[in-house]
């Protein structure tokens, strides 16, 4: 029987981690940025997604397409006044859905899209 390896993941607001018990210890391993954090960030461009550091890269040149803090939202409804709150922090468009959901408006490939925070993530 081969031997098991147990991992976790932090899927936090800011960065997301990931870890590996080994050797009676816990490694966090590194992207491949060598950062052992990555970004909850995600991007989107005329020709793909782009998520992590390389998203957050973007974040200047194509500021209202970068999504970062979408975790926040994640279950909740556009009229939580958490929500609210939360809308007045970011530089990308966030509307009501027709079921009372969140939609994030973004332009990709090129077309013009509403997603909601779990799709993004």
């Amino acid at each position: 029987m081969a031997a098991m390896s147990v991992i976790g993941i932090d899927f936090g607001n800011e960065s997301c981690y990931v870890a590996v018990a080994k050797a009676g210890g816990i490694e966090t391993i590194a992207n491949d940025y060598s950062l052992r954090g990555t970004p909850s960030c995600v991007a989107f461009s005329q020709k793909n997604r782009i998520l992590g550091v390389a998203a957050k890269n973007q974040m200047v040149t194509n500021m209202k397409n970068t999504v970062f803090g979408f975790k926040r939202l994640l279950g909740r409804k556009y009229n939580d006044p958490h929500v609210q709150k939360e809308l007045k922090h970011f530089p990308f468009k966030v509307e009501q859905r027709a079921d009372g959901g969140i939609g994030i408006r973004v332009s990709y490939l090129g077309e013009d899209n509403v997603f909601s925070p779990e799709q993004v993530g």
